[in-house]
């Protein structure tokens, strides 16, 4: 009985010497000394190491988009807001800058009421930008030039959007401009505030 406790052990150590060495060396890549001047980018490929997270860069595709172009010299700022699903994505624009929020919700609808702020001593004009699509995929746009602050100028814009036409209305010296387009993939309400 000690003869084959004794045969036991040894074929259990030497099992663990054997596997022991292959565990040591299984997971390892021969080091080949490698030429630089020789090869070419596709050429190296980096070890990965167990248990090593990997990152695989991918290309996000929006579905949708809603994007403000100030053409002025003054800075557009929200002063109110009507949410009927979701929340208006957008806040300060700053002039000469087109601004742009994305997102992959299959519904939305908002409006905003923007104040148009040229610095002290000017007269501030407002504007309101309203957005909608529905669960069927109808898509409406909408501006507004009501000049007072707060919400009820937001929603009075949402309330009057009825389909996707361009719209063009005018708030002298200040226009403003409303298009739905599509690129790619990727529907765009476009708002384009101009000094004319």
């Amino acid at each position: 009985m000690k003869s084959l406790t004794k045969i036991f052990i040894v074929l259990l150590l030497s099992a663990t010497i054997a596997f022991g060495s292959f565990n040591n060396y299984a997971n390892s890549s021969p080091i080949i000394p490698l030429d630089h001047s020789q090869s070419i980018p596709s050429d190296l490929q980096p070890q990965i190491l167990p248990n090593q997270t990997i990152e695989i860069p991918m290309t996000i595709t929006y579905k949708r988009m809603v994007e403000i172009a100030n053409k002025t010299q003054c800075i557009l700022k929200p002063i109110g807001a009507y949410n009927k699903s979701l929340e208006w994505p957008l806040g300060d624009i700053d002039s000469l800058r087109l601004v742009a929020e994305r997102f992959n919700s299959d519904s939305f609808s908002f409006a905003s009421n923007y104040q148009i702020d040229c610095g002290i001593g000017k007269e501030k004009r407002n504007l309101q930008f309203s957005t909608s699509l529905d669960t069927e995929g109808n898509k409406k746009i909408n501006i507004g030039v009501i000049n007072q602050n707060g919400n009820q100028p937001a929603k009075l814009t949402w309330d009057q959007m009825i389909d996707p036409d361009d719209k063009s209305l005018l708030n002298p010296p200040f226009g403003v401009n409303a298009f739905i387009r599509q690129k790619d993939q990727t529907s765009i309400w476009l708002f384009e505030v101009v000094e004319k």
